[in-house]
């Protein structure tokens, strides 16, 4: 495996060429199909979990026809969100929030050094869209407390609008900020952003920012309420 201790060696944070195990958890919207989908046209294998292993496949189906579409001879295969988490590298989280922890806690067995991206985020939603962050502070926080130690989390792709994300004729001219306690962690993290075209990763700092930035969606949700159209953020 590509991940041994420490995770993302320097050999594959160097390697352009480095073919990556990528799964999804909960990957069945846009927004998952859209990082699928770019990162299946840089060559890595993606894994789309769901809690049923029908809606995973299904799920798959759909993204392999659209991945055609764009003329990528796409690698995506589907299973429970356990199994895809256990045979990957890299895990993205893109569970419900509400149902985010107690998720990972009944599948905690099927983490041991991966990398972890964790783009969710806790909202509340009335007249304005609101950040609801759990008593850990951030839902990154929440999910490094959740798994092993032996896991390094990684706070990212919070701000990208799923709707862009899933326009593959777009660029994604954005900046995405990340923030985790593991600096190869991060340089994984910036790699995998980065062979997104037009994506550029931008470091924070340490993990205890990541409620500052995903503080940002609500308030990007609801400009896109008021003015009819996608925000994201650049930073100049």
């Amino acid at each position: 495996a590509i991940l041994s201790g420490l995770v993302g060696s320097e050999m594959c944070i160097r390697d352009r060429e480095c073919i990556m195990k990528i799964s999804l958890l909960g990957g069945t919207g846009s927004f998952a199909e859209g990082l699928a989908i770019r990162w299946a046209k840089a060559g890595h294998e993606i894994l789309i979990g769901s809690r049923k292993i029908e809606k995973a496949q299904e799920e798959v189906g759909k993204m392999l026809e659209t991945a055609k579409t764009q003329g990528i001879d796409a690698n995506i295969v589907g299973f429970e969100n356990a199994e895809a988490a256990k045979n990957s590298e890299v895990v993205v989280v893109c569970l419900p929030p509400e149902y985010t922890k107690s998720t990972l806690e009944s599948m905690s067995d099927s983490f041991t050094n991966q990398l972890v991206i964790s783009p969710v985020v806790p909202m509340s939603f009335g007249a304005v869209v609101s950040y609801n962050p759990p008593d850990a502070g951030s839902a990154a926080i929440e999910i490094q407390n959740t798994l092993p130690d032996s896991v390094n989390v990684v706070s990212a792709y919070h701000n990208i609008p799923a709707k862009g994300l899933a326009s593959f004729e777009k660029p994604l001219d954005y900046d995405v900020v990340i923030c985790g306690d593991n600096d190869d962690a991060k340089a994984l993290t910036t790699k995998l952003t980065e062979e997104m075209p037009s994506l550029k990763a931008i470091d924070a700092g340490p993990l205890e920012i990541s409620s500052m930035i995903e503080a940002i969606t609500p308030l990007i949700i609801n400009l896109k309420k008021k003015h009819k159209h996608e925000f994201s953020i650049k930073f100049i």
